[in-house]
């Protein structure tokens, strides 16, 4: 079985995925452009996405979770709460061990 690893970034001009304060205001929202620029069509083939604490956090401050049909990784050095459709958690140190 052959693996691939993808990557889905949106980044700013200047290399950033959000600003300092956390905040994503400059992206676009759904409603203000058509479509999701192929997001929805690339998590749907995905086995797995996995996303660090701070993208999980944010993400849950969204409100309805929107990942409960695809198996879900967060990299953490923190404890974190995981909602229970969120089915895997790794500290990332444990994995410096």
């Amino acid at each position: 079985m052959t693996t691939k690893a993808y990557a889905y970034i949106a980044t700013s001009l200047d290399g950033f995925i959000a600003r300092k304060n956390g905040d994503l205001d400059w992206l676009p929202s759904p409603n203000e452009s058509e479509g999701d620029y192929g997001y929805q069509e690339f998590v749907d083939s995905m086995d797995i996405l996995i996303m660090g604490r701070n993208t999980f956090e944010k993400v849950l401050s969204f409100g309805d979770w929107p990942y409960t049909k695809i198996r879900v990784m967060v990299l953490s050095s923190k404890p974190i709460s995981i909602p229970e459709n969120l089915s895997e958690l790794v500290e990332t140190s444990s994995l410096h061990r």
